[in-house]
């Protein structure tokens, strides 16, 4: 039999990602299975022990005729043990659905939860075969060392951060908790169906051991993956202190002769995190960076002029520098926060808002009328038109004040989702 994950060893998890917020305020994702239940009892005890909160919040896809008296069953088995629970409903679910496109819609209803409950850390029970089972299934479509490396112990998210602390725990082990504390997991026949790639893996999990691939195997390869995509990151922001002037209004420039000197990857992985980092957090496509790190190498942008887009990013090449910008399209419009209220603003600026924020008042986008506005002469266009604005009734009533500067304006401070220099791929 094995043994149950203690408190202590769970502690040490959870600590290892840290820092958190105070006070303390934790949500985990909980299905009913015995990953999920196990991670929840554990972080429960966690987090109570330093005074915090716990929400416990499961998703209803309505795939299943039985899946909305399942999520009320594991609330009353969370209840026994003084765990609330909050059920999200897919309400618009499509009458078949894929497993990606449910993953999908499962994130955005646990992102929209969170955000919600002013939670910035969402615990998922991701464990040791789940790692195994991402490692094959990347394996088989040709991922490079990125997806070798398999899931994160933690990566940023837009509500905060997505956190992995049992990545290294075997399923059995949390199989034995639950047994620990009484509590009878739930089944989710979708994890059998061989339509899926997951399941299909698993049916033929004795097969691979047989020639060697066993989950401590491919386990270890994540590890090996993740240790050489961190060192390659931390070569990449090492150019970045060198190469990226980064402005507080959000934008950025490179400068492309150290750009073009770098080891083909390097500069790719510095155009992702560039890239990334203005775009609000959002992934460029792999093969056009490619193309952009090669113009790069080649020298097809130095001395010359070049207006494109990648990601979310405008991008403007000019002279021996290449100029990144938020791009003006996908910004969101919001309602104006309570009065004294921070916000994250499209995964880039914190927002403090202002003691006069009304009903019916949006945070929207400068755009034109940053045009006709008095603004500092150091601040493009391109930048100021996708700052962030307090709108009323269709005119800007707070124009963007950014930090350290004198005003009345609407304030922010650039705080990127997605950090310009990575602090390294974090290796379990």
């Amino acid at each position: 039999m094995d043994d149950p994950v203690s408190d202590d060893e769970f502690a040490a998890r959870l600590d290892r990602l840290g820092p958190f917020d105070r006070p303390l305020r934790l949500a985990v994702a909980v299905s009913g299975g015995p990953d999920s239940m196990a991670l929840s009892l554990l972080a429960a005890r966690w987090v109570r022990q330093r005074g915090g909160q716990i929400l416990a919040l499961t998703v209803d896809h309505r795939l299943r005729p039985e899946s909305t008296a399942e999520a009320a069953a594991v609330g009353a088995s969370l209840a026994r043990h003084d765990i609330p629970q909050r059920i999200l409903t897919w309400a618009d679910a499509p009458a078949r659905a894929s497993q990606d496109q449910a993953r999908r819609a499962r994130y955005d209803l646990l992102g929209r939860a969170c955000r919600e409950a002013g939670i910035r850390d969402l615990a998922v029970a991701h464990h040791r075969e789940d790692q195994a089972e991402t490692v094959l299934l990347r394996l088989a479509k040709g991922s490079g060392i990125d997806g070798l490396a398999g899931m994160a112990a933690w990566r940023p998210a837009p509500w905060g951060r997505l956190l992995r602390p049992l990545l290294d725990l075997p399923k059995a082990r949390l199989a034995a908790t639950c047994a620990g504390f009484g509590v009878v997991p739930v089944d989710d026949p979708s994890n059998r169906r061989s339509r899926y790639a997951r399941p299909r893996l698993r049916a033929a999990r004795e097969v691979l051991a047989a020639e060697g691939l066993t989950d401590d195997r491919l386990f270890a390869l994540a590890r090996r993956a993740g240790q050489a995509r961190a060192a390659l990151e931390r070569i990449a922001a090492e150019l970045g202190r060198r190469a990226v002037w980064l402005a507080p209004a959000g934008y950025a420039a490179i400068d492309l002769t150290a750009l073009q000197q770098a080891e083909p990857e390097i500069a790719r992985r510095l155009l992702d995190s560039v890239t990334a980092c203005i775009g609000g957090g959002v992934e460029a496509r792999f093969d056009a960076l490619e193309r952009l790190a090669d113009a790069v190498r080649n020298g097809a942008l130095l001395g010359r002029t070049l207006d494109r887009t990648l990601g979310h990013c405008r991008l403007r090449a000019a002279a021996d520098r290449l100029l990144v910008f938020r791009e003006r399209r996908s910004l969101p419009e919001i309602p104006g926060p309570a009065p004294g209220a921070s916000l994250l603003w499209d995964g880039r600026f914190r927002i403090e808002a202002p003691a006069d924020v009304a009903s019916g008042d949006r945070i929207a986008a400068w755009g034109e009328a940053a045009k006709g506005a008095a603004r500092p002469a150091d601040l493009p266009f391109d930048a100021a038109a996708v700052l962030p604005a307090l709108w009323r009734n269709g005119h800007v009533l707070r124009p963007p004040s950014l930090a350290g500067t004198a005003g009345d304006g609407l304030f922010l401070r650039f705080e990127p989702l997605r950090p310009l220099l990575s602090i390294g791929f974090p290796v379990v």
